[in-house]
């Protein structure tokens, strides 16, 4: 049996699209499907976990599938930059506990998983930002870095530009209904590196979350939020 790859966008922690009764597929999967969440991921956010925190985490690990996910804007990096490195599907992942089948997949990082590659960029900027308090509920690194791209580019340039799919959180605005709304000035770098993929990487689909709606762009591009797609 071909193991399986399934899709959908922000959770923000709450996990409840994944229950039996909603999410069916599941109950047929093992850990060697996977299910990825495209940022806003929000299962990290207080630095002591709470107690519904923990809840959901073990709830999440306890499903057949193993959890995959890339970070977004509403995350707390303060944590999640600091899960344990650990090489997984060709690429580095970040770890938060070796006996969960929860991982973060990384900024610039070309994953190889059930026979498909994956580049993957997280990251967003906030549009509440000037609500929230820094490093208790908004980081500075909710954009990536310069690093962040370089690694991606130099990581992409060893496959020749071609990835099966492209995972990212937000996406161009200028090609989406939002453009007005999302025109925030400190993204200016994530939206040339967007551009940046889209003239020079050959790829197959671009699926990203962010903007909270379910939405087929074109032919190669997804948005997604509750909706749950498999992709192989």
């Amino acid at each position: 049996m071909n193991n399986k790859i399934y899709l959908t966008g922000d959770t923000h922690g709450d996990f409840h699209r994944f229950s039996s009764n909603q999410f069916v597929d599941g109950k047929n999967l093992t850990k060697n499907d996977y299910v990825i969440i495209l940022g806003d991921f929000g299962g990290f956010w207080n630095y002591s976990l709470s107690e519904e925190e923990e809840y959901w985490l073990k709830w999440l690990n306890d499903k057949k599938w193993t959890t995959l996910f890339i970070d977004g804007n509403h995350e707390n990096f303060d944590i999640i930059n600091n899960f344990k490195t650990k090489e997984m599907f060709g690429g580095n992942i970040g770890v938060f506990n070796d006996e969960y089948s929860i991982y973060h997949l990384r900024r610039g990082e070309v994953y190889q998983i059930n026979g498909k590659s994956f580049f993957v960029m997280g990251g967003a900027e906030s549009i509440d930002k000037n609500y929230r308090t820094e490093n208790i509920s908004w980081w500075r690194e909710e954009l990536p870095s310069y690093d962040d791209y370089k690694k991606g580019i130099v990581n992409l340039e060893k496959i020749n530009n071609k990835v099966n799919y492209i995972l990212t959180h937000s996406y161009l605005i200028d090609e989406i209904n939002f453009a007005n709304f999302y025109k925030l000035e400190k993204e200016k770098s994530l939206q040339d590196f967007y551009k940046y993929l889209k003239e020079n990487v050959e790829y197959e689909k671009w699926y990203f979350g962010h903007f909270h709606y379910d939405m087929i762009i074109d032919n190669k591009t997804n948005m997604l939020y509750n909706d749950i797609i498999r992709i192989v």
